[in-house]
């Protein structure tokens, strides 16, 4: 079933197959058994690259979740990641977008951004 899933993942989301082993899938289970759970939310550490942000991504789509992520540039400022988190707020109280929200090392442009 998962291998199938991947599959079609892959077509429609990615550009790079993932190498898949049984750590891979044991992240995958945890993942999933998170953001299954009522306001799940989960802190993932690791190595840039490892896949984190793929396995989420992966993961979300698999139960139907909308993935948001922070489009860093240059000019983004604080200002700025206030307003995306109001949007997702707005998104999931108003109108009951079931949303996960990414935010990795490479969109933390200011320590304020974590201290928010």
């Amino acid at each position: 079933f998962l291998a199938a899933r991947l599959r079609v993942f892959y077509e429609e989301m990615l550009d790079v197959k993932l190498v898949v082993f049984d750590e891979v899938l044991e992240h995958i289970l945890r993942i999933d058994r998170v953001l299954r759970q009522p306001m799940g939310h989960l802190l993932l550490c690791g190595d840039a690259g490892a896949g984190k942000t793929v396995l989420t991504k992966f993961v979300s789509w698999m139960n139907g979740l909308n993935v948001f992520q922070i489009k860093a540039h240059s000019k983004y400022g604080i200002s700025d990641f206030y307003e995306d988190l109001r949007d997702v707020m707005k998104r999931v109280a108003i109108k009951g977008e079931k949303i996960c929200f990414i935010f990795d090392e490479a969109n933390c442009m200011k320590s304020s951004f974590i201290e928010a």
